[in-house]
């Protein structure tokens, strides 16, 4: 029986790959890296956004010592992350909604989130939902990021509750493999932007469409 509902936030809650990869590709041209394509990209979301940095430029870069340039990357991408680009965030339409049913069915709700705690309230707090999340759990707050599975860890003790009675709902391959080193079930949905394909590879519990869909598990 699920007693609690474990959410993602970046397309899964609100629809941010638009925001991230303009972020991202401005930050990276401003200094002076040509982007890898959109898919390049797509498939580092959901490990942080130091994370991210860090993948793609190992990539792309072919100087010896690259911590300094991913470092400044990230310094020139968080002053204007996300606060520049609220104009290209979408709540998930049946977010709310969504929400507010479980609520009201007596199931415990918690946020669990690659993005930083600042990030996470902002954007929460902007679509009017971070009333529904009494747990938060941020990038910070946990000593190894996803996949490793200390932040869930985490968010279960502070739920107060066993892993087989909880669900996670995320978007993205790291969020799969997250969510299984933690021993925990997820729901994925196709919101992302990572194929649904992709998805199916790794095996999630269940892949649903919608957070609509999402209120007939549990």
């Amino acid at each position: 029986m699920i007693e609690a509902c474990i959410f993602d936030i970046g397309g899964t809650l609100i629809r941010t790959e638009e925001a991230l990869l303009g972020a991202i590709k401005e930050t990276l041209l401003g200094n002076g890296l040509n982007p890898p394509p959109d898919e390049d990209i797509f498939i580092h979301f959901g490990i942080g956004h130091r994370n991210i940095f860090s993948k793609i430029i190992s990539k792309t870069c072919e100087k010896e010592d690259i911590a300094p340039l991913i470092e400044k990357c990230y310094g020139s991408f968080v002053k204007k992350y996300p606060y520049e680009f609220l104009d290209k965030f979408q709540l998930m339409p049946e977010a709310e909604n969504c929400l507010a049913e479980l609520r009201q069915r007596g199931i415990k709700l918690a946020c669990q989130t690659g993005m930083m705690r600042s990030e996470a309230r902002i954007l929460l707090e902007h679509f009017g939902i971070l009333e529904y999340f009494p747990v938060l759990v941020a990038f910070e707050d946990a000593d190894k990021s996803r996949p490793y599975p200390n932040a869930m860890y985490l968010t279960l003790k502070r739920l107060d509750i066993s892993d087989n009675r909880c669900l996670y709902i995320g978007d993205t391959i790291n969020d799969i493999r997250f969510a299984k080193n933690a021993g925990v079930k997820i729901a994925c949905v196709t919101t992302g932007p990572q194929k649904r394909e992709m998805l199916e590879k790794e095996k999630p519990d269940c892949i649903i469409n919608n957070l609509t869909d999402l209120l007939d598990l549990v």
